[in-house]
């Protein structure tokens, strides 16, 4: 059978292309086997996490935006916030709610002495630029001699820049002044 002798090469170079063309259709050859093309290989990179900010304010130590994960909790953000003061009241938070950016969570105030309920001034921090002087005279330690004082020292200077400038109405010592710290912003 010469024909086939002749030919033989021929079925050698057909078998040598269709090795390489299965070779090449592996992609770089690592996967030996594997006869899926490279456009099937897809590496998946792993989702992003969803940042969140938040205002906390009320009865917490350090009131303020902060940033969580996008799949956070009400509680995450009050322990951000230093968690609750003393006279938070606690009960009244659903801790367990899922938060929304740009949402804010505020720590009421638990019932004033008595058993009066907290004021609406009371529930969030007071504003020591806007607040009248019933919205001071909420706080607790706060009489309307004292609120007086805090509204001409704010008329006097334009304005509070920080809580930090309450310690300089007459009146506020360092022991008021840390009882106030956390339930009022500038």
């Amino acid at each position: 059978m010469p024909w086939l002798r002749r030919s033989g090469w021929l079925y050698g170079l057909l078998a040598l292309v269709l090795a390489v063309m299965a070779w090449r259709s592996t992609g770089d050859g690592g996967d030996e086997g594997s006869t899926a093309p490279v456009a099937a290989r897809v590496v998946r990179q792993p989702d992003v996490q969803k940042v969140t900010l938040v205002h906390v304010a009320g009865a917490v130590r350090r009131p303020g935006v902060y940033r969580v994960g996008g799949d956070s909790r009400v509680i995450q953000a009050v322990r951000m916030a230093g968690g609750p003061t003393r006279d938070a009241d606690m009960s009244r938070v659903n801790l367990a709610a899922p938060l929304a950016d740009g949402q804010q969570v505020v720590v009421p105030v638990r019932a004033g002495r008595g058993g009066a309920p907290a004021t609406a001034g009371a529930v969030g921090p007071v504003s020591l630029s806007s607040a009248t002087a019933a919205d001071l005279e909420a706080l607790d330690g706060v009489g309307p001699a004292l609120a007086a004082r805090v509204i001409a020292w704010r008329d006097a200077h334009g304005g509070f820049a920080s809580v930090d400038q309450l310690d300089q109405v007459p009146g506020i010592g360092p022991a008021r002044m840390e009882a106030l710290r956390n339930r009022v912003v500038p």
